[in-house]
């Protein structure tokens, strides 16, 4: 996937669920495991359904499509993230090509910014597990913000503290929701899809798709 991109990018800002970690089969199987303590039989493909949404997002959901009643949302919200943050600092590892490609962005004098769905104690536990923390500028979750993903507004304030127009920047996200948040922000968007879903259609509005980070590597600017 040679090629050349504007060279009015001025800045990237990356998702961090399965763009510069390999969480996302983690948080399937803490989903399937807290869904399953309470009762429901829960699948991938359900999993994937509200992905790129926040936790608290994704409980809600499931809790209007299956009524359970013997525990509150905020409790379900709780017992999910304790497993991911366990799983994480456990089993998380980086995605391919993430370190080569924070050095090429940033020997091409790119400021980074990441922006993702998950509470702060998780792109906390992320940045030093990974040890990549001095490498962002900004770090924005939409943890406090009134709407999440697919709404732009994650990435609109990450372009903003970063002061670069949201026109300049280029997104990296994983995930539908994300993508549709990166090009209402007017922004570049690139989408690394799962390797099951990579055929899927719904990937065409992004500007590029890629296999993995590693294929960035190959877009001069």
């Amino acid at each position: 996937m040679d090629r050349k991109l504007n060279s009015t990018i001025k800045a990237v800002i990356f998702d961090m669920d399965g763009v510069l970690i390999d969480s996302e089969p983690l948080w399937r199987k803490a989903e399937i495991e807290t869904f399953n303590e309470l009762g429901f039989d829960f699948t991938d493909e359900m999993c994937r359904q509200t992905m790129g949404m926040r936790t608290k997002e994704v409980i809600e959901y499931w809790h209007n499509v299956l009524q359970w009643k013997n525990k509150s949302i905020d409790e379900v919200t709780q017992i999910l993230l304790d497993k991911i943050h366990q799983s994480i600092q456990e089993e998380g590892v980086p995605m391919e090509g993430v370190h080569d490609i924070i050095d090429y962005f940033q020997k091409l004098g790119l400021p980074l910014a990441m922006a993702s769905s998950s509470p702060y104690s998780l792109i906390d536990l992320v940045l030093e597990k990974l040890a990549i923390k001095h490498a962002f500028k900004v770090v924005e979750s939409a943890e406090f913000l009134p709407y999440g993903k697919p709404h732009p507004q994650i990435f609109l304030n990450a372009a903003g503290k970063l002061n670069v127009n949201p026109h300049s920047c280029m997104v990296i996200e994983d995930s539908f929701h994300g993508m549709i948040a990166g090009k209402a922000a007017n922004m570049f968007t690139v989408v690394i899809p799962e390797k099951e879903k990579f055929d899927t259609g719904k990937w065409c509005v992004a500007d590029i798709k890629a296999h993995s980070l590693k294929d960035l590597l190959k877009i001069s600017f």
